[in-house]
């Protein structure tokens, strides 16, 4: 006859584990916040002041950089600038990322060949990304820009990228192709898990593939989704490489991004106070979101029950 525990020694042995568990973490979690922390007190720190690169003097001004940021015209314009390149990179990222899951969870013949194609954008480094893509956009010999050139979209010799009026797009456009790749993963991992009887008994009640993806695939798929919103969103929002190495946010700023902008704010104005400032204001922007959403999800989570 099998012996069972007594339930408080089951439950002796569940606090031992869990008090193990959290001296584990413990470590590691303060040598992130240390790491966390410094950075984010610093650039407070920084902003409350005004600094000559040159001579290394910090004069204290308070608020004033804080104060300075809604007289700001290029920063405003700079703000709607990114809010149109976050939406619209997650957006196209999410519904492209989506549809080539949808693909590559199919068995077709071939199908191993064509995951790892998919793959190439998001593990080739971002320089040569960029590199190839200004290639293709030349206005005098790139194969897009001569193409949209023969067809009468451009003018001659010249390329998406230096024109104000497509500069972002084109941007955005290549984000949205380096990118979608993560969310195919994401979506892909999360599709394996679903309970494949919930497609049986569909297919049984007469469901077709459309009332399958809408009724089974799509709510199955709202946590991976909730959770490419929270990550890409915010390396999206301060994403610079692609922008800068692309278009540098021109033309005349028609491309600028708030993370370009704080580049140029300091290395090419020397305003180290000012960059601070925006950046610790951003900072603080996503962390209220972040607290929204939070009790969002958690007001929804109560009420559900």
């Amino acid at each position: 006859m099998a012996m069972t525990q007594p339930a408080f020694l089951s439950r002796t042995l569940t606090g031992r584990q869990q008090r193990a568990g959290m001296a584990f973490a413990v470590p590691a979690a303060l040598l992130f916040a240390i790491i966390l922390a410094y950075p984010i007190f610093e650039s407070f720190r920084t902003s409350l002041f005004s600094i000559d690169l040159l001579t290394g003097d910090a004069s204290y001004v308070g608020l004033d950089n804080y104060a300075a940021l809604g007289s700001d015209r290029n920063l405003l314009s700079t703000i709607g600038n990114t809010l149109l390149w976050t939406v619209v990179s997650l957006a196209g990222q999410l519904v492209l990322g989506l549809i080539a899951a949808l693909l590559i969870d199919t068995n077709w013949r071939g199908m191993r060949w064509i995951r790892q194609l998919l793959l190439i954008p998001y593990v080739v480094p971002v320089i040569a990304t960029a590199l190839v893509w200004q290639w293709m956009l030349d206005g005098h010999y790139g194969i897009i820009s001569t193409n949209l050139q023969s067809w009468g979209v451009l003018p001659a010799g010249a390329t998406p990228l230096g024109l104000e009026g497509t500069a972002l797009f084109t941007v955005i456009l290549v984000n949205i192709w380096r990118g979608f790749p993560f969310a195919m993963l994401v979506y892909w991992a999360r599709m394996q898990s679903i309970d494949k009887g919930q497609y049986e008994a569909a297919r049984v009640d007469g469901a077709g593939a459309w009332r399958e993806f809408v009724h089974i695939t799509l709510p199955n798929l709202k946590s991976a989704t909730i959770a490419l919103l929270a990550l890409r969103g915010i390396w999206t929002l301060m994403y610079f490489e692609l922008v800068w190495l692309l278009s540098r946010g021109g033309p005349a700023g028609s491309s600028e991004v708030l993370s370009t902008y704080i580049y140029k704010v300091v290395m090419g104005e020397f305003r180290i106070g000012y960059a601070a400032a925006i950046a610790s204001a951003v900072g603080l922007f996503l962390a209220a979101v972040g607290v929204a959403g939070w009790l969002v999800v958690r007001t929804r989570g109560r009420r559900s029950k």
